[in-house]
């Protein structure tokens, strides 16, 4: 007995020196942020202080010292979020993470990122004669020299991954992968084809492929600057973008209200940029100060300058344009040479490279990518079906020169309204709308992006020809005629990814998103005369919808028809509903589930499972919630699969109503009064490594109940699925308000932190504060940072 006692005993001392040594071990992953480090390559020293939320303060006496401290401290907080996006843009998962990333490495490859960095690499950073130049080569020497010198993160050690230096090619990976988030034309254009190529005309009624009736079109306003003085191809692209460990855009909130409508006299402005959420958060907060210079900037990961963010002289923000600018070309190959494709009456070389996949624990792969004029093949090459015509991809990304860099530079330091629009027309990819306001009391928006000129008949979100010649861009227009409004009348500027009106005329085709958000933004903008920043908070936060109530209310007009007592609740509630998601309300869960029900039971049937996930996940289904429920004769609602009997809407919502009542249910028990929004809709922010169940409860972070929902202002959005639960699966990567009274003064939030190290103080400490709606100072005012701040970081020469 005392053997199996001392045995016992041993056992228990041994685990607890086991678990303090790798507690003690993974300490020493955790980043420094106090300290004097000796670093070869500065000029001056630089002061770095770190404020109760963990952003670096830097203050430097030269631009380079300036963006080579801000590199360094970013790879101390973020490199390993630097590294999954260089991978990922570039085709270079799987060499860490093994086969199962291999279909998304193809994606890659075949998307020529690797190539489009290679080029703009070699154009634009292989000198340092700009000063943009320099301080982006200074950042990446920060960078380095992180690598160089400072800690491991623990995923490194736990994947194996080698730590290997950064180079400018880097930086052009995370601008291409940025616009690749933005290109929703590679899940809608396939999934549209097949119907109409499949289905058939009829069945494409259901659904806004242009832009719906009721759209809320943004304004455009001319106004004066102010101065001081197919199912295989399907297939593979949505299990592609599904496996990416990398989160990607999906939309956005942005508004600013002019001098005359804000109480403190100068614009305001406000800025959510919708993401896929993950761990850790996307924006990396810094504030940068060198003499003549000071910056509040939100940064992506590798990426030197700000995105968004202020300096002393204007604030800026973004949000999707959603304009179109890829699309697929079917191309006829040469029946007596593979490598060969039709243009007009001609036959063209397909350029060919061959790309070496390295896969960890397998022998290489060899991946063969064709390139025709119109960009490269797709569904040869990355499917199975080897015997149809190639289909190209022409991406505006991969055709044009790109200077996001320099914009995103001429931005940061603007110093007038001139530099700003500047700024602004240089942008080419991804479309973005530029939200804009500044201390000369200017408002803009324009819409940043290089817009094709496409012949009349095109239909840009169908397959095109490729052979004949007559679907080809005509040009380019002019910035001037891009969509755009300056110091408006009304007051204000606004973008939630909506449709912007017509410029001359034309109305420029793209992935637009549906009135919710757009139409509520616009209708509380003009509730009220004055404004200041806590007015805005209010809007950020509001979770109440203008579009799904009209859909739940024809839902329920259907169901009574039935005349079932059991669905009762289903009706009262959905009647009843103002289009509030709190957590504590009921309609929401019974709506989404009834909205998912209706469309898996209409069209998976026709369309399969993997082409509706993966056109449920766009604008263009969420545009055409109510054509469908209101069309009572609508080809989707029969059941291919059951030929001796013809469903109807009906039939169809009743069979969605008892599925909807088992779920509710099983989740929520048997009371409808217990059905609450929130025990369904939740919010979990997961790291790549958080799908090893034993790593998870340490890397990822959550969950939490939260307000909000689908295409409402506070857009915590989700994928209609028939489980029964709507995980958030992204949002606001942060919220943002700036009163140009005070630049000073902003106020933001981060729904995790500004750390990606786990083992950072910094790393999850604004989840709470995210999840419950609370933000906190941008400070950038010395004197209250030194008050706030809790390290300090010297780098020396």
């Amino acid at each position: 007995m005392k053997l199996m006692k001392r045995v016992l005993i041993g056992l228990v001392i041994l685990v607890i020196v086991l678990v303090a040594g790798i507690y003690i071990y993974m300490r020493t992953t955790a980043p420094d942020y106090e300290g004097t480090l000796k670093v070869a390559g500065l000029r001056s020293e630089v002061e770095v202080l770190f404020d109760d939320y963990g952003v670096p303060h830097i203050y430097a006496q030269n631009e380079e010292d300036a963006y080579f401290a801000l590199g360094y401290v970013h790879a101390q907080d973020r490199l390993f979020q630097m590294e999954m996006l260089r991978r990922a843009a570039a085709g270079r998962l799987a060499e860490i993470l093994g086969p199962e990333l291999l279909k998304v490495d193809k994606l890659f490859r075949t998307l020529s990122l690797n190539q489009f960095a290679k080029q703009h690499a070699q154009k634009f950073l292989s000198s340092d004669t700009s000063a943009f130049q320099r301080a982006a080569l200074a950042y990446q020497k920060g960078i380095n020299h992180y690598i160089k010198t400072g800690k491991t993160p623990l995923e490194f050690t736990l994947i194996g991954i080698p730590k290997t230096e950064f180079t400018p090619e880097d930086i052009y990976l995370a601008v291409g992968f940025m616009s690749f988030g933005f290109a929703e034309g590679l899940r809608i254009d396939p999934v549209l084809q097949k119907i109409r190529t499949e289905l058939g005309d009829e069945y494409l009624k259901d659904f806004a492929v242009q832009n719906p009736a009721d759209a809320v079109l943004i304004r455009n306003f001319a106004g004066q600057g102010k101065t001081r003085g197919r199912d295989s191809l399907i297939s593979f692209l949505n299990e592609s973008l599904e496996k990416i460990p990398v989160v990607m855009w999906q939309g956005s909130n942005g508004w600013a209200v002019s001098a005359e409508k804000s109480k403190s006299g100068f614009p305001i402005l406000a800025n959510d940029t919708h993401i896929g959420f993950g761990q850790p958060a996307v924006w990396y907060e810094a504030h940068i100060e060198y003499p003549g210079f000071r910056l509040y900037g939100h940064h992506l990961a590798g990426v030197p300058f700000g995105l968004l963010g202020n300096n002393d002289f204007c604030a800026w923000g973004l949000t999707m344009f959603e304009n179109d600018d890829t699309d697929f070309f079917i191309e006829t190959l040469n029946p007596q040479n593979a490598n060969q494709v039709k243009f007009k009456d001609a036959w063209e070389d397909m350029e060919v490279r061959k790309e070496i996949i390295k896969v960890k624990g397998q022998p290489d792969e060899i991946l063969e990518v064709k390139t025709t004029r119109h960009g490269p093949v797709f569904n040869s090459q990355l499917t199975e079906n080897k015997t149809d015509d190639p289909v190209a991809l022409w991406w505006l990304l991969l055709h044009e020169e790109n200077e996001a860099l320099q914009a995103v530079y001429r931005l940061n330091h603007a110093g007038t309204f001139a530099d700003a629009r500047k700024a602004a027309s240089i942008f080419s990819a991804p479309g973005l709308n530029l939200m804009y306001a500044d201390r000369d009391k200017n408002i803009a928006w324009w819409a940043v992006a290089k817009l094709p000129i496409r012949a009349k008949h095109v239909a840009s979100k169908f397959f095109l020809d490729g052979s004949s010649g007559s679907d080809e861009y005509l040009g380019f227009y002019d910035f001037s005629k891009n969509p755009q409004a300056i110091n408006p009348p009304w007051g204000y500027v606004y973008s939630a990814n909506n449709q912007p009106d017509s410029v001359e005329g034309v109305l420029y085709p793209g992935y637009y998103y549906p009135k919710g958000r757009s139409g509520r933004i616009k209708a509380l903008l003009e509730q009220q005369s004055t404004w200041e920043p806590a007015d805005f908070k209010k809007i950020n936060l509001d979770h109440v919808s203008i579009m799904h109530p009209d859909v739940a209310k024809e839902i329920a007009a259907v169901l009574k028809q039935s005349s079932n007592p059991a669905f009762e609740p289903l009706v009262n509630a959905l009647n009843g509903w103002d289009g509030s998601h709190k957590t504590t309300d009921i309609a929401p869960s019974i709506y989404y589930n009834m909205l998912s029900q209706i469309y898996f039971l209409g069209m998976k049937d026709e369309l399969g499972d993997t082409a509706l996930r993966s056109i449920l996940a766009t604008s263009i289904t969420k545009n055409s919630y109510g054509i469908l429920i209101l069309h009572d004769a609508s080809a989707w609602w029969d059941n291919v699969d059951t030929k001796d009997k013809k469903e109807t809407r009906q039939d169809i919502f009743a069979q969605a109503a008892q599925n909807t009542i088992a779920l509710l249910t099983e989740s929520s028990g048997v009371h409808p009064a217990g059905w609450t929004w929130g025990k369904i809709h939740t919010l979990k922010h997961n790291h790549p490594l958080g799908k090893v169940k034993l790593l998870d409860p340490l890397f990822s972070v959550g969950p939490f109940e939260v307000e909000g929902g689908m295409e409402v202002i506070n857009n915590l959005h989700f994928y209609l699925d028939t489980t029964g639960y709507f995980p958030v699966t992204g949002g606001p990567a942060l919220r943002k308000i700036t009163d140009l009274a005070n630049v000073g003064s902003g106020e933001t939030v981060s729904p995790t932190g500004n750390s990606g190290n786990v083992m950072s103080p910094f790393y999850a400490d604004q989840a709470g504060m995210f999840a419950t709606g609370k933000f906190r100072q941008m400070l950038m005012d010395r004197k209250e940072i030194e008050a706030r701040s809790k390290h300090k970081m010297v780098l020396k020469p």
